[in-house]
């Protein structure tokens, strides 16, 4: 009966880890396919420095399981999409998994406007190391220099 148990809680863990990773998958291609013009190089009106320091913040609140102030940092949707329940669900288990943060090791920053070309956003690719693997970040930033999206792999 123990096992039948055990299983069952197995085959559940690796149903919940499908579905954030298919989560995730969904959410990047709504921000592909809502782009209208996607490029290497952020907006002109973008304080590129600004937003590479909100990003590293992000990330550092990451490492630090403060969840709560990386939605501090969204804007209001980003912040009715999940709570900090919901993020530390998701997210504790990757971090105790990879263990002590190392340093990132690879940064991308790309800038896209939506379909309508009214609203222009950044997109941060960051690829951290840390003692047990490797974490990509996935994080989308708008004008006003608001979190829209914070995905992790």
């Amino acid at each position: 009966m123990n096992e039948i148990i055990e299983r069952a809680m197995l085959l559940f863990t690796q149903m919940e880890r499908i579905a954030g990773l298919l989560t995730g998958l969904a959410m990047t291609m709504c921000l592909l396919m809502g782009c209208q013009s996607l490029g290497t190089e952020l907006p002109d009106s973008f304080d590129k420095e600004g937003m590479e320091e909100k990003v590293l913040c992000a990330i550092d609140c990451f490492n630090e399981k403060d969840y709560q102030s990386i939605l501090d940092m969204g804007c209001t949707e980003f912040q009715e999409f999940i709570t900090a329940e919901e993020f530390a669900e998701q997210c504790d288990p990757m971090l105790d998994k990879r263990g002590e943060f190392r340093e990132i090791v690879k940064t991308v920053s790309m800038g896209c406007k939506n379909e309508e070309g009214e609203a222009e956003y950044a997109g941060f690719i960051l690829v951290a190391d840390y003692e047990g693997g490797r974490i990509c970040f996935n994080i989308t930033i708008n004008q006003n220099m608001e979190l829209m999206e914070f995905l992790v792999r």
